[in-house]
């Protein structure tokens, strides 16, 4: 794995976990100290529809919610 997939990884993982809020973007660099890119992983992330961005609130999308349930089957 690649670090720009461990981030996107790291980023979508902290997302799911604070779902259903939504967190303002620099606590997602707090919460992601030691992780490169939290910034340009959350992008990517928005970018195909896996994370929700709303001014400077971040969360994980819909669909990525419903993976993960479909995924803990």
């Amino acid at each position: 794995m690649t670090d720009y997939d461990l981030a996107q990884r790291s980023v979508l993982q902290t997302l799911l976990d604070s779902h259903p809020r939504l967190m303002d973007a620099g606590e997602l660099d707090d919460r992601l100290p030691n992780i490169p890119r939290v910034q340009e992983a959350l992008r990517v992330l928005v970018d195909d529809g896996l994370a929700t961005k709303l001014g400077d609130r971040v969360g994980a999308s819909r669909a990525a919610v419903r993976f993960r349930a479909l995924s803990a089957s």
